[in-house]
Protein backbone atom coordinates (compact mmCIF):
# COMPACT_ATOMS: atom_id res chain seq x y z
CA UNK A 1 0.00 0.00 0.00
CA UNK A 2 2.77 2.56 0.68
CA UNK A 3 4.42 1.69 -2.62
CA UNK A 4 0.67 2.50 -4.21
CA UNK A 5 0.50 5.64 -1.96
CA UNK A 6 4.21 6.57 -3.26
CA UNK A 7 3.58 5.89 -7.33
CA UNK A 8 0.40 8.20 -6.88
CA UNK A 9 1.88 10.92 -5.17
CA UNK A 10 4.86 10.92 -7.52
CA UNK A 11 2.20 10.67 -10.70
CA UNK A 12 0.39 13.85 -9.32
CA UNK A 13 3.91 15.20 -8.72
CA UNK A 14 4.40 14.65 -12.26
CA UNK A 15 0.99 16.00 -13.66
CA UNK A 16 1.60 19.05 -11.74
CA UNK A 17 4.51 19.68 -12.95
CA UNK A 18 3.10 19.33 -16.41
CA UNK A 19 -0.05 21.60 -15.68
CA UNK A 20 2.64 24.31 -14.46
CA UNK A 21 4.79 24.38 -17.25
CA UNK A 22 1.70 24.23 -19.63
CA UNK A 23 0.38 27.24 -18.04
CA UNK A 24 3.99 28.90 -17.95
CA UNK A 25 3.64 28.13 -21.64
CA UNK A 26 0.45 29.73 -22.17
CA UNK A 27 1.31 32.72 -20.53
CA UNK A 28 4.56 33.42 -22.35
CA UNK A 29 2.74 32.84 -25.71
CA UNK A 30 0.35 35.07 -24.96
CA UNK A 31 2.58 38.04 -23.58
CA UNK A 32 4.44 37.79 -27.10
CA UNK A 33 1.12 38.11 -28.94
CA UNK A 34 0.28 40.97 -26.95
CA UNK A 35 3.46 42.43 -27.71
CA UNK A 36 3.65 41.86 -31.42
CA UNK A 37 -0.01 43.10 -31.79
CA UNK A 38 0.99 45.86 -30.30
CA UNK A 39 4.19 46.25 -32.39
CA UNK A 40 1.98 46.10 -35.43
CA UNK A 41 -0.69 49.00 -34.11
CA UNK A 42 2.44 51.08 -33.19
CA UNK A 43 3.83 50.60 -36.79
CA UNK A 44 0.50 51.22 -37.97
CA UNK A 45 0.53 54.46 -36.19
CA UNK A 46 3.55 55.49 -37.59
CA UNK A 47 3.08 54.69 -40.94
CA UNK A 48 -0.16 56.97 -40.56
CA UNK A 49 1.70 59.86 -39.44
CA UNK A 50 4.38 59.52 -42.57
CA UNK A 51 1.52 59.57 -45.05
CA UNK A 52 0.02 62.66 -43.37
CA UNK A 53 3.89 64.38 -42.87
CA UNK A 54 3.94 63.24 -47.28
CA UNK A 55 0.27 64.67 -47.88
CA UNK A 56 0.83 68.08 -46.32
CA UNK A 57 4.16 68.41 -48.25
CA UNK A 58 2.87 67.58 -51.67
CA UNK A 59 -0.15 69.73 -50.82
CA UNK A 60 2.07 72.93 -49.85
CA UNK A 61 3.62 72.21 -53.11
CA UNK A 62 0.57 72.03 -55.70
CA UNK A 63 -0.64 74.97 -53.97
CA UNK A 64 2.54 76.74 -53.31
CA UNK A 65 0.56 80.33 -54.36
CA UNK A 66 -2.15 79.74 -51.30
CA UNK A 67 -1.08 80.24 -47.34
CA UNK A 68 -1.54 77.17 -46.25
CA UNK A 69 0.30 77.02 -43.61
CA UNK A 70 -2.33 77.44 -40.72
CA UNK A 71 -4.30 73.79 -41.90
CA UNK A 72 -0.31 72.64 -42.44
CA UNK A 73 0.41 73.07 -39.21
CA UNK A 74 -2.43 71.72 -37.30
CA UNK A 75 -2.34 68.90 -39.92
CA UNK A 76 1.42 68.04 -38.99
CA UNK A 77 0.19 68.35 -35.44
CA UNK A 78 -2.23 65.67 -35.68
CA UNK A 79 0.45 63.61 -37.39
CA UNK A 80 2.95 64.26 -34.20
CA UNK A 81 -0.22 62.82 -32.20
CA UNK A 82 -0.43 59.60 -33.81
CA UNK A 83 3.67 59.25 -34.36
CA UNK A 84 4.52 56.89 -31.67
CA UNK A 85 8.23 58.31 -32.12
CA UNK A 86 7.07 61.51 -31.19
CA UNK A 87 3.59 60.35 -28.90
CA UNK A 88 2.01 64.09 -28.75
CA UNK A 89 -0.52 64.92 -26.47
CA UNK A 90 -3.50 66.50 -28.24
CA UNK A 91 -5.37 69.09 -26.71
CA UNK A 92 -9.00 67.83 -27.22
CA UNK A 93 -7.99 64.32 -28.11
CA UNK A 94 -5.71 63.62 -25.07
CA UNK A 95 -2.92 60.60 -25.58
CA UNK A 96 -3.00 58.20 -28.13
CA UNK A 97 -2.65 54.89 -26.97
CA UNK A 98 -0.56 53.49 -29.79
CA UNK A 99 -0.04 49.69 -28.54
CA UNK A 100 -4.12 49.76 -29.01
CA UNK A 101 -6.02 48.28 -32.05
CA UNK A 102 -7.36 50.97 -34.33
CA UNK A 103 -10.82 50.39 -33.81
CA UNK A 104 -10.41 51.07 -29.77
CA UNK A 105 -8.15 54.23 -29.83
CA UNK A 106 -10.18 56.82 -32.06
CA UNK A 107 -10.29 59.52 -32.77
CA UNK A 108 -14.17 58.90 -32.53
CA UNK A 109 -17.16 60.76 -32.09
CA UNK A 110 -18.84 61.29 -28.75
CA UNK A 111 -22.29 60.54 -28.61
CA UNK A 112 -24.70 62.73 -26.55
CA UNK A 113 -27.74 61.00 -24.71
CA UNK A 114 -30.60 62.96 -24.57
Amino acid sequence: MKQTRLVREEAERHRREQERKREEQRQQYNAEVDHSLALVNCAADYEIACRIRTYVSVMEKAHSNQDLSARASWARAKADWYDPTVAKEDELLGRREHEKSQESKGPQHKGYRW
